[in-house]
Order: structure tokens, then sequence, then C-alpha cells
């Protein structure tokens, strides 16, 4: 049997043949698991697995050690800066970066608190820091010195091991100066410290004189070396004193310069210039005097020196100015002519204005100037209409789009208050997006206006005509002419109101009443063209055309049959000659209704929309007169004679039901009417406000089946 002895002696048999062996080798031995292995007679026969192992294993403990202590101190030092690093040359190993942030802010602070000196000429200046916009950025700093090494645990060993065999990594700190502020400083040290200056000249105009001051030499800071000298000393955080280099320079400009700028500043104020423009008939005169003001002399010292001379054209605009709109042409708006009886509109075309070109009036007074005194006058054709010509090319043609007549009796107080609402709103344009409302175009009726007193509804019955509502009574029949020129237009309506109660002169469920402010005709031009309203009036009738491009809709109008009906209202009225318990009929009223008048428009391509307008008419009221001791039929207030009766007088209401009715884009009510002048020239002005929405369409928000408490005006 072979066996292995493990331990720290040899077996005896091996220290009695050989001796004893040292015990360092020993315990090398017993480490690395070496021994002595016995032969099958018994003796002990040595092995190199010890010696193999202690020289494989040596070296790595040797590598191991250090990548140890580099993982012991990242450990510990996790979060702080790393080993020999400084910002701006302050140690800040160690540190947290934000103590490093305190630690460099401190000693840069301390560096700048106090100003530098600086002499210049003999005489010592004081700049604070402050003055020259000096700023300090500290924190990219730290922050750079943070990352230094920051290369993970396995890629930050070496740079870890540089810490101990290089030099220390330097962060600078960023500082920034405004050079225009050291500039601005070295021309005051200048005037403050150099008694005799070298002195470029300078040139004066007095009257229509100009007053001379030529150069001379003398001292001058070297103003670039200055500039270095002031940013160097910052930047290094030195205090001074830095002395400030001069130069002993002749002026920069000649006496011959001043001469020839002074002779050409005469020249350009010696006398008047004359412009011109022949195409626009134009002069304009631009005195010595307005030159003189708008001169500017401007002294340049770089290589070369020189000296410009010219004008100011904000002064030479201010002083055109108030000449300047008889030098030019207003633009002429667009002229829409309609010819009511042969319903036609011509539309002359816009034109653009002219005006001073003021961009080229102060070069070309210049060269006038210093010419011979005459030159042009510029000016151009720019200046627009409010409507121009390529918007009167989006109209296309203007013709007559829709028109609507009703008729009265004449004679009567209504009529004249027909006629002057019509007068009012003859020619009013509504330009495309824009709304137009009878009643902010007319306003409140007044006497003052022409109205006079008639008929009106209050408080759902016809009344005359001592209130102030009859004012304007009758004015509801131009409002449902209005209307039905709207309907038949397909034009947008944005508010009407039918009457209360039905009167068959009128289109029943197709017409408005009108009260101020409310209820109102409203409607929005939802086209691309402008609606020219023209009305006309007669003894007898009224009509309302629009003239504009509806792009070719076709409207039909039709209309319900009656449905809902209502019984009519019971009104108990006191007469004081009938006996208590005797009533009589004096109108039997008549039956309210609901109706449906539905808006066809037909659009070119074959696309058509439907538009209901619903209303409920409430009908006359059922009157009964009684007797003044009793207003309420029942009650006992006074005796009743035994031979009282009850009488009904005969009805003076009828109820007619009127069939379907079908109207085209002319209805047969239409009729043509010479409308005094035929032909009307109207000068297109800007819209006041335009509107740009579109509205898909909808039955109207006015369409209502319920009655308004509003006094209006009567048909």
């Amino acid at each position: 049997m072979m066996r292995t002895h493990r331990g720290f002696a040899s077996p005896p048999s091996e220290t009695s043949a050989q001796g004893a062996v040292p015990k360092t080798r020993d315990t090398i031995d017993a480490l690395s698991g070496a021994g002595n292995t016995t032969t099958p007679d018994g003796g002990a026969v040595k092995t190199k697995m010890g010696r193999t192992a202690v020289l494989v294993l040596a070296p790595l403990l040797i590598l191991l050690l250090p990548v140890a202590v580099y993982a012991t101190d990242r450990w510990m030092n996790s979060g702080d800066l790393p080993r020999n690093v400084s910002v701006a040359g302050i140690d800040v190993a160690g540190l947290t970066p934000d103590e490093a942030l305190t630690v460099v802010r401190a000693e840069q602070d301390a560096i700048y608190a106090q100003p530098s000196l600086f002499v210049v000429n003999g005489t010592t200046f004081e700049l604070d820091p402050a003055d020259v916009g000096l700023t300090v950025e500290v924190e990219t700093a730290v922050a750079q010195v943070d990352t230094a090494g920051d290369d993970g645990l396995i890629g930050g060993l070496i740079p870890w091991v540089r810490t101990f065999t290089s030099s220390a990594v330097n962060a600078p700190v960023n500082i920034a100066i405004d050079g225009d502020a050291i500039d601005q400083i070295i021309e005051q040290w200048e005037r403050e410290a150099i008694r005799v200056p070298a002195f470029d000249g300078d040139l004066r105009i007095v009257g229509r004189e100009v007053e001379i001051d030529y150069p001379r030499a003398g001292l001058r800071i070297d103003r670039e070396a200055a500039h270095a000298v002031v940013e160097s000393a910052f930047l290094a955080g030195r205090h001074g004193p830095e002395e400030i280099p001069l130069l002993d320079l002749p002026a920069a400009l000649s006496t011959e310069d001043l001469d020839d700028a002074a002779a050409t500043i005469e020249q350009l104020i010696s006398r008047p210039v004359t412009l011109r423009n022949a195409v626009h008939d134009a002069t304009l005169v631009i005195s010595p005097t307005e030159i003189a003001d708008a001169v500017t002399i401007e002294f340049v010292i770089e290589s070369p020196a020189h000296i410009n001379i010219g004008l100011d054209p904000d002064i030479i605009a201010a002083a055109i100015e108030p000449r300047a709109a008889e030098l030019g042409q207003p633009p002429v708006e667009v002229q829409i002519d309609t010819n009511v009886a042969a319903g036609r509109v011509t539309v002359t075309p816009p034109e653009n204005g002219s005006r001073v070109d003021f961009d080229a009036l102060t070069p070309a007074l210049l060269k006038a100037a210093l010419g011979v005194g005459v030159g042009s006058l510029p000016i151009v054709e720019d200046v627009e209409p409010d409507i121009t010509i390529e918007q009167v090319e989006a109209w296309g043609p203007l013709e007559l789009v829709s028109s609507f007549t009703t008729r009265y009796p004449s004679g009567q107080p209504r009529v004249t208050n027909i006629h002057t609402m019509a007068k009012t709103v003859d020619g009013s344009i509504v330009w495309p997006g824009e709304t137009f409302s009878i009643n902010e175009t007319v306003g409140r009726r007044t006497e003052a206006k022409g109205y006079v007193r008639d008929g009106a509804i209050i408080n759902g019955e016809v009344y005359c005509c001592d209130s102030p509502t009859n004012v304007g009574g009758g004015v509801s029949q131009f409002g449902t002419t209005f209307f039905n020129a709207v309907f038949f237009g397909g034009y947008e309506d944005i508010e009407h109101q039918p009457h209360s109660i039905y009167f068959s002169k009128y289109p029943e469920g197709r017409e408005a009443t009108l009260g101020y402010p409310h209820p109102d005709v409203v409607f929005r031009n939802n086209t691309d063209a402008p609606v020219i309203i023209r009305t006309g009036v007669t003894s007898s009738s009224v009509t309302v055309l629009f003239f504009g491009n509806n792009g070719g809709l076709k409207v039909e109008s039709q209309r319900s049959e009656r449905r809902n009906f209502t019984e009519p209202r019971l009104i108990y009225e006191e007469n004081p000659s009938l006996d208590p318990g005797v009533e009589r009929t004096v109108s039997r009223g008549s039956e309210g209704w609901t109706v449906t008048v539905t808006r066809v428009i037909t659009y070119p391509d074959g696309t058509v929309v439907r538009e209901p307008f619903v209303w409920r008419y409430r009908g006359n009221a059922k009157k009964i007169q009684v007797s003044s001791c009793s207003t309420v039929p029942g009650s006992v207030r006074c005796t009743v004679p035994p031979d009282a009766t009850t009488t009904t007088e005969p009805p003076n209401t009828t109820t007619t039901t009127l069939p379907e009715e079908t109207t085209t884009t002319l209805p047969p009510e239409t009729t043509t009417t010479t409308l005094p002048p035929d032909t009307t020239t109207t000068t297109a002005a800007p819209p006041t406000t335009s509107s740009t929405t579109t509205t898909t369409a909808a039955p109207p928000t006015t369409s209502s089946t319920t009655t308004t408490t509003t006094p209006t005006v009567a048909p």
C-alpha cells in the first residue's frame, strides 16, 4: 500500500537517511501541499508538486495585492474626487465635488475681491473686476477633475496607479471678460490722464457757415496693447500696478482732410435742392436749413483715416412728411355700378396709389446737392387700395342673385316708415364673411329720422298709436321683404323671427317682424363675392334686390301643411253698458298652428341641402265683454236681473287652411319695380369686421316654436 504523509515534519526514515530538512522549506511545502511518497518497499520519494505551486501562486499574489488595495481605496473614497487632482492650482483631491466647489470659489473670490491697479501716463487707476464684467466659471473645472479616471472598476485601475507616479492633473477655471467694457474704460483713462492728447479735429455748422478745429499731434493710449495688459492681469489674478503703454502719435487726420470735408458741407447747405418726377408731375424743394439740420459728420480714425459727410434719412423724412401726401396719389378704390333696371353690375378695377420712396430719397437728395442742385424725385406705385385687384378678380361676375317684392295700400302712415327704412339700407355692401343687421344699419326708429306712428303688435295684439313702439310701425313689411331676398339668395340666416300672429299678406312661415333692438333680421354673406343691397319703393310696393355671386345656387321654398292646431286665447273685457251676468262675444278669435318652411338649396355639383324653418303662430284671441262689476264669469258682485241674457256677436275673423306651397327662386309674388335712380355707383370700402368661419347648413337657431314678449313693429 502506498501512503502519503502530509504535515510540517518529514517521516523519520527520511530524517535518518538524509538528515534534518530546514523548517522554512517544510513550511512552504506544507502550504503548497507537497509531501513525501513511500515506495512499496517502505522508502520515501520526493515529488515536485509543492515547488510548482509556489512558483505559480507567488506571482499571482503579487499581482492581486495592488488590485485589492485599489478596490479598497475606490470603495472607501467613493464619491470623492480622485487623488492627485487640482483646480486652478488648488489641491482638491479627496474632497467631494461640493466641497471642491466651495474651496475653489472661496479662493477665486479672495483673488478678485480687490481691484487691480493700472498706471496711465503717471496716473494710477483702480479697476474693479465687476467693471469689466469678469465672471469665473468653477463648475466645469470641478466636473472635469471629477470624471478623471472614472472609467469603471476595471478601466480605472491604470489611471489610479498613475496617480502615484505622475504629476497632478490641474483643471483651469474659465474666466470671461467683456472686451467692449475694457475699450470704454481705456477711452475714459485717455481723457482723464492724457492732458495733451492727439486731436483729430472737429467740424461744426453754425447757421450756413462751417467752423473748423484743426487736428494736432499728442499722446494716445496704444489701444490694442492696453487691452491685452488689462485682460492678462485679470486672467492671471494680478493686482498690479500694471503700466499701460502709450503712443506718441501725430493726428490721424490732416488739415487738408478737414478743409475738404468743410467744403463738402458748404456745398450741401449753400442752396435749395429741387427734385422732380415728370411721370407723376411732382416737384419737391428742400431748403438749405432743412439740409443743414440733417447733415451728419463721422470721423473715422482707423487706417485710412477719413471723414464721412452724409444726411440723416430720418431727419429728411420728418422734414418732408408734411408735404408727402401732395407728392403722391391715393389709391383708386374699386367702383361697383349697379343698374337695377337692367339687372347688371359693372365693376371698375382698383388702382394702386403712389408715394415718395423715402428709402431712395436721401441718396437722391445728396447726389443732387453735391451736383447741380436738381435731381430726380423717387416715387413708387405700391400703395394698395383697400380691395386689391386680386380680390376683385376672385369675386367672379357680379349679377342679380335674388329679389323680392311685397305690396301695401298706398297713403297709410306705415308707407312713410317703409320708404324711410328702405332708403337707409339702399346701397349697403356686405363683404365676404361679414354679417349685416337691419337694426345696426338703421338704428332706433325715431320721429327725428322721419318715422311716424302706426300700428304695432304690443303684448300679442295690434295697437295704435300712443306707445313709443308705434313710432316706425309697419316696417316689419320691409323686414319680410328683406328676409325673402336673403332666403332666395341662399345666404346664411343668422337671425329672423316671424310674427306671433299670421297676416295673409306675407308668405306663411317665411316672413320676419322687426323691433328694436330685437327682433332683427341678420344674415351672413357666406360667399366669396360682395353682396350689394339695392332697394326700391313705389306708393304701393317695396322691393329688395341682392347683387353678387352665390356660385350658381338654386333655391326653392317648400311649405308643409298646418299642424298642431290650438284653440284661441280667451280675453275678457269690461263693458260698463252690460248688465251683470250678460256676456257679449265680440271676436271669436282664430286657431294657432305650426308650419314648417324648408329652404332647398341645390349646388352646381348636384348637392342638395334642406334647411327647415319651424314656426308656431299663436292666432287671434277670443274676446268676450262682460259687466264692469264682474270681470270674472261666475262671481256675484252685482244683482243679476231676472231677464238677463247672453248675446253673442257674429264673428269678425275666419280661419283659412292654405294648400302646401312650393316656391321657386323668383316666387310669383315677386314683381319688377323701377327703382330710382336706375344706376348707383358704389365705392368699395374695407369691411370693418370680417368673419372667416364657414357654417354648415342647419336649421337656423331663430326658427322657434315659442313666441316672444318683446314689442314688435306691426306689419
